[in-house]
């Protein structure tokens, strides 16, 4: 329940208001997906004027954690980080960030092989290897597709999108939040630094030719089931200095 000692003692407080928002969001008083009261019942639960909180409620629906019907009224959002930077990427999208997409994959992926190997579950496992089978799957349709063909185009975002999910899936794999969270933010970056690579590494393949990016996906998933660290290390590695070489 909100207490009744809700109302902000200072004038014109907008930004207050927006504090105060976000602390019933974040302590779960308003839920995602939870309308939250009327403008008018905002002025009057924090003592202030709808204009105040017109502004709190616009700067709220501006970062997304708010969201506004026409004729109905406010809603918690549930807030997707990812989604958000891949909305805004080009903002921040640099030459020198794409530089650093190796060093930073190399820290983060190669502690989430590690952690993997001591926490993955069954079904993790099952995940990976779907990863593997899907990314293999595509990226042979795109080497056996007509050369310049509009197929082999969408075929080449496909199987880049396949290649981040099986790194997120590793990723996932450590259970740990703060690692996923840092890899997610990093992700846009990745997928550009992913893609320039990977073009770069089969642009001249042929039908019948060896993907060595698939059995590189392969060579981790076994060295993950089977607890080879010092394997699957090795791998990561050898793939993140192919890739830095190839932008």
């Amino acid at each position: 329940m909100i207490s009744a000692d809700t109302r902000i003692r200072k004038n014109s407080a907008p930004e207050l208001v927006c504090e105060k928002m976000e602390e019933f969001i974040s302590q779960g008083i308003w839920k995602m997906d939870e309308k939250v009261p009327s403008e008018a019942e905002l002025a009057e639960m924090f003592g202030v004027n709808r204009f105040t909180v017109r502004m709190a409620l616009q700067k709220l629906n501006t970062l997304g954690i708010l969201e506004t019907h026409m004729g109905d009224g406010t809603y918690v959002r549930s807030f997707n980080l990812e989604k958000h930077l891949q909305n805004i990427y080009h903002f921040y999208m640099t030459p020198e960030l794409l530089e650093d997409v190796s060093e930073f994959r190399r820290i983060i992926e190669i502690e989430c092989a590690r952690l993997a190997i001591r926490r993955r579950t069954a079904e993790d496992l099952e995940e990976l290897k779907q990863c593997c089978l899907t990314f293999e799957d595509r990226i042979t349709s795109y080497v056996n597709a007509k050369k310049d063909s509009l197929k082999r185009s969408l075929l080449f975002e496909q199987f880049n999108n396949d290649d981040i999910a099986f790194h997120t899936q590793l990723c996932k794999m450590s259970h740990n939040d703060l690692l996923i969270y840092a890899y997610s933010t990093a992700k846009e970056a990745i997928r550009q630094h992913m893609s320039a690579s990977a073009h770069k590494r089969v642009m001249d393949l042929s039908p019948g030719d060896e993907i060595i990016s698939v059995s590189s996906h392969w060579k981790i998933y076994h060295a993950i089931a089977e607890k080879d660290f010092r394997t699957c290390k090795k791998i990561l590695t050898e793939m993140f200095d192919n890739d830095a070489q190839k932008i």
